[in-house]
């Protein structure tokens, strides 16, 4: 099956493609998939996370997830379905060593499709690309992976040995381009030895080495290991010899494969917030355009600044406590000015569905990396907060999204509401 017969298909969740190679679509509703630039945000955090078998999913900031190499019995473990899945030799299918995954603003679904037909992708794209190395002594060839998001550039070993990386490697005169800026290695190899895995990050100059749990080795040269008790690993753009994440560079870490388990007591937390985040967005998202930015006679807010607001408030009151905890997480402020005179729309053009995506964003940003909630007392002062204690962030958060949601519906009664 060609590539332009595959992208036909893009409405249903799971296509065949070829004999070896699957692509799995998370697609909500039919929509139209268009290239053209929009503002992206470099230097949002990036989720990378460990599975089972040898598999990993990349969840952005815009809520992409592409899982690749992950096996059935890992995917229910997933937050949520994957919008592409990569399985076995997918390149052969593909036709293309470039790919990219988009969903623009106010469009429904993310599609992927080869990077020639989308030559201006937004700033929230996802960049595949597939390099083939030859050593040049004996012609055996072997392919990796990069993936290209916010600002930051991931190397996919593609299963191969970091060994037989190093081995093709040296035998390069220059390194392709793509290889020349590489941010996270993740290499699926629990056999190389700490001089082959050292090796390979010499040659790649790569901030992070991402490590699977077998490995055996606990130092690099001077460098400890660093292991995380669950499956997930923040990272974001960062100027090279200005790292806002401090420590060496590079830096080691051992991830394991099993997710955060978030006690108890945060669960309940996070589930009513979450209900009450979900009830808001079903509001907002039947509103129009014209709708979103209805201006009340009576000189209240327009249902966007309400969207924004509700937004922003969370996004900035966790970040700064997540920052606390791991620089490697930025403090994001998207808060729009308070009063009604003051207030500029940070996306006039933005459909009432688009703004409740936002706000799904940011919930998922919260949850995604709640882990660094880890041993904190819910009932003090978070590290990082002005005042917020995990508990009381969490209740005023589902306070918020209630009366700001009632109020909205509340202009839909006045008299000069839109009706479209």
């Amino acid at each position: 099956m060609s590539i332009h017969k595959f992208f036909s298909f893009a409405s249903s969740r799971t296509v065949l493609v070829g004999r070896r190679c699957r692509v799995a679509l998370l697609v909500a509703t039919l929509g139209v998939f268009a290239c053209a630039p929009c503002r992206g945000n470099e230097g949002d955090p990036i989720a990378i996370r460990y599975w089972p078998g040898g598999g990993f999913s990349v969840e952005t900031m815009w809520n992409l997830h592409v899982a690749v190499g992950v096996d059935a019995g890992s995917r229910g473990n997933m937050p949520r379905l994957a919008d592409v899945e990569f399985v076995d030799d997918f390149w052969s299918a593909a036709g293309t060593d470039h790919l990219t995954l988009d969903r623009l603003p106010n469009e429904s679904k993310a599609i992927l499709k080869p990077s020639h037909e989308c030559p201006n992708p937004s700033g929230n794209s996802i960049r595949f690309t597939r390099i083939v190395l030859t050593n040049p002594s004996n012609k055996k060839s072997l392919s990796v992976n990069t993936m290209a998001v916010d600002g930051v550039t991931l190397l996919d070993s593609n299963k191969h040995l970091a060994s037989e990386l190093v081995a093709v490697l040296q035998s390069q005169k220059t390194l392709p381009k793509e290889l020349q800026s590489i941010d996270a290695l993740i290499v699926d190899d629990t056999k190389t030895d700490v001089a082959g895995f050292q090796s390979l990050q010499q040659l790649l100059q790569s901030r992070y080495m991402l490590l699977r749990t077998g490995v055996s080795f606990d130092q690099v040269g001077q460098d400890k290991v660093r292991s995380i008790p669950h499956n997930t690993f923040a990272i974001c753009k960062s100027k090279r010899g200005g790292d806002r994440d401090s420590g060496s560079i590079p830096q080691w870490v051992r991830l394991n494969e099993v997710p955060w388990s978030m006690p108890a007591p945060i669960i309940e937390l996070f589930e009513k917030k979450e209900t009450a985040c979900k009830q808001s967005r079903e509001v907002f998202a039947a509103l129009s355009v014209k709708q979103m930015n209805f201006q009340p006679t009576n000189g209240t807010h327009t249902p966007r600044w309400n969207t924004e607001h509700m937004m922003g408030r969370e996004l900035l009151f966790f970040s700064q406590i997540y920052h606390a905890v791991d620089g490697i997480i930025p403090i994001i402020d998207l808060n729009p000015k308070q009063m009604p005179p003051d207030y500029r729309p940070a996306h006039s053009e933005w459909n009432g569905a688009e703004e409740s995506l936002q706000m799904e964003r940011v919930e998922s940003f919260t949850r995604r990396f709640a882990y660094l909630l880890e041993g904190m007392d819910l009932d003090k002062t978070a590290k990082g907060s002005a005042f917020w204690t995990p508990r009381a962030l969490l209740k005023q958060m589902d306070k918020h999204y209630r009366e700001h949601t009632a109020n909205v519906v509340k202009k839909r009664e006045l008299p000069d509401w839109p009706k479209e």
